[in-house]
């Protein structure tokens, strides 16, 4: 990065409104798609750049990112506060997994899919809390709604109660993990393409790359 803090705080800026208004076109877009068991779920390409940003040039752009796209949801997504709530906490703490998933491999030996486990770790535990929390205090009459969608879409008879609860938190729980991957991977995908052709301005290697290979991260912090 260049020494001069001024052109440091620009070319953060940059990235992350770059990146942010990516995500926010993204999600404009009809581009979701639900999740079979629970309808209500989504799919959604749009975390893509704020991964891509975090991992191409550190936590900074990531997390500006993310807000971004959250501040979007906001204006034009459902269940406005809380969806675009709940949106951020599992796009945040994914993030934070990938964070705590680095600074793990720059110091231990540890298999690349540790990536993968961390990031899947640290949303399932975030959202499974926040799912909690929405359908038994906040929200419980969402519960009766969500239990209906997966009765559906099992064919069985799932009452409203402790085991319905249950079963919404873990169908929730892999919903999460197979969002995770499908966030992960494309961005890690571009990240690398993108290196190879220079665009990673005059970052000699991308952050997640710099991890990767265990050198101390030129990041924003």
């Amino acid at each position: 990065m260049p020494g001069n803090p001024e052109a440091r705080i620009s070319l953060v800026i940059a990235i992350s409104t770059v990146f942010g208004a990516f995500s926010a076109v993204l999600a404009m877009m009809p581009l979701s798609f639900s999740f079979p068991l629970i309808p209500y779920l989504k799919f959604d390409i749009a975390e893509i750049p704020v991964v891509t940003a975090f991992l191409g040039f550190g936590p900074v752009p990531g997390f500006i990112s993310a807000l971004t796209y959250w501040l979007v949801l906001n204006i034009f997504g459902e269940w406005t506060p809380i969806g675009p709530a709940m949106k951020f906490i599992a796009v945040a703490s994914m993030l934070v997994g990938l964070w705590v998933s680095y600074k793990l491999m720059s110091r231990f030996r540890m298999p690349y899919i540790s990536v993968f486990i961390f990031s899947s770790l640290l949303r399932v535990l975030a959202t499974t809390a926040c799912n909690y929390l929405v359908l038994v205090v906040i929200m419980p009459f969402f519960l009766e709604f969500a239990v209906k969608s997966l009765s559906i879409a099992l064919g069985l008879e799932i009452e409203v109660g402790l085991g319905g609860l249950l079963l919404i938190l873990a169908f929730t729980a892999i919903y999460n993990i197979l969002h995770v991957a499908l966030s992960l991977l494309p961005s890690i995908f571009l990240v690398r393409n993108l290196s190879k052709q220079g665009l990673f301005l005059n970052l000699r290697e991308p952050w997640l790359l710099q991890a990767m290979v265990k050198k101390r991260p030129r990041d924003f912090r």
